[in-house]
């Protein structure tokens, strides 16, 4: 367990049933409406590009994550001439009903069996999932910004606790930085600062002791991945706090120290908002100097890390969605990742141009289906 909290697994929690039985779509991106049972096992959807493929594993990872896949604003998602659009899944077990509304102009809203849910966000660790798409470049291509994104998602899909002391933390985050913006026309009196700086140094050591101890958890099966599917090469990822605060007192301290130089930043300088992860190849920066292979081989290495910790924490695998990776791999890595998918995940959904590309251990026990222009058929 954590020092600075005590985590509290989603498997004894929210999470008593995994995997989804059946997806409704309604006005969702090109599906005028869909009502598509999946199985509990492997599920391939083969068909050309531009069909709706991604746009059914994005809904899925809408319902677990509350967000988009592809980080666009709620009403594009929505069908085109329609004023909303519903997302809707039965899970495997209990049958119980998620549902997030995407309405133009208005604020998303989930439910959970009919009952609307306070806030979208309550939904988050209802349907773990982990997902492996072009996008996800970004964890080692991308800006710290991006990392710590992932990691945000990841660590509050699985512990309740990190979401809670995220939304506080980025609550008091936005206060104190426009206490900043207002000393540069008039004096802040330090006790306006102190309440949000002791919110800031709480919720933020919890936040990194988090984030700290995934990574670790993260290393050692990336590193393992990797060596399987790279070409000899050794990664490292490790969580690089911005500065040195070991503590909440020291946060504390340090936030109360760089008042006067953050006026002049016109933000906070120090705490997790400013962190990042990295990913190393054979010592070197996998962003700066990683080839397009050994980048990509370096995300799925860390995502397949990610399923394996999810596993452990929720005592079952977390739904794989793989998002048309296959056909970016020569065969020899293909091969090899069917062959880690087949012995860590549970429920998946793949798609991929080609249904062959997915392979015959795969195909062999897979529901197979072809998406066309928004319609999706079992083959």
């Amino acid at each position: 367990m954590l020092e600075a909290d005590s985590i509290q697994k989603a498997g004894e929690t929210r999470i008593r049933e995994l995997g989804v039985a059946e997806v409704i779509l309604d006005g969702f991106r090109n599906y005028d409406h869909l009502q598509l049972s999946l199985s509990p096992g492997f599920n391939v959807l083969a068909g050309r590009n531009a069909q709706g493929k991604t746009n059914f594993l994005e809904a899925l990872y809408l319902l677990a994550t509350t967000r988009l896949l592809r980080g666009q604003r709620d009403a594009e998602a929505v069908y085109d001439g329609r004023s909303r659009a519903i997302v809707a899944a039965e899970m495997l077990e209990g049958r119980s009903r998620l549902a997030i509304t995407l309405e133009r102009g208005v604020r998303k809203r989930a439910s959970l069996n009919g009952l609307n849910l306070p806030r979208a966000a309550d939904l988050i660790g209802r349907l773990p999932c982990v997902s492996i798409g072009s996008e996800d470049m970004a964890i080692v291509r991308g800006e710290p910004t991006d990392r710590r994104l992932f990691l945000d998602l990841e660590l509050s899909s699985l512990y309740p606790g990190y979401l809670r002391h995220l939304t506080l933390y980025k609550r008091a985050l936005e206060q104190r930085n426009a206490l900043l913006r207002d000393a540069r026309e008039n004096a802040v009196p330090a006790a306006l600062y102190e309440p949000w700086e002791a919110q800031l140094a709480e919720h933020g050591a919890a936040l990194r002791v988090y984030r700290r101890n995934f990574v670790d958890r993260l290393a050692p099966t990336t590193e393992t991945t990797h060596a399987r599917m790279g070409s000899g090469e050794k990664i490292r990822v490790a969580y690089a706090a911005k500065d040195e605060t070991a503590d909440s007192n020291a946060l504390a301290d340090a936030l109360a120290a760089t008042r006067m130089a953050d006026v002049a930043r016109g933000g906070t300088s120090c705490g997790p908002h400013r962190d990042d992860m990295t990913v190393e190849i054979e010592g070197r920066e996998g962003r700066l100097y990683g080839s397009q292979g050994q980048q990509r081989t370096s995300v799925i290495a860390v995502k397949i890390a990610t399923l394996e910790v999810a596993r452990q924490e929720l005592g079952v695998p977390p739904l794989l969605l793989l998002d048309d990776i296959l056909s970016d791999l020569d065969e020899r890595r293909r091969a090899l990742l069917v062959e880690v998918v087949l012995e860590n995940a549970g429920q998946a959904v793949l798609t991929c141009t080609e249904a062959d590309s997915a392979g015959a251990r795969i195909l062999e026990q897979a529901r197979v289906f072809e998406v066309v222009s928004g319609t999706v058929n079992p083959l």
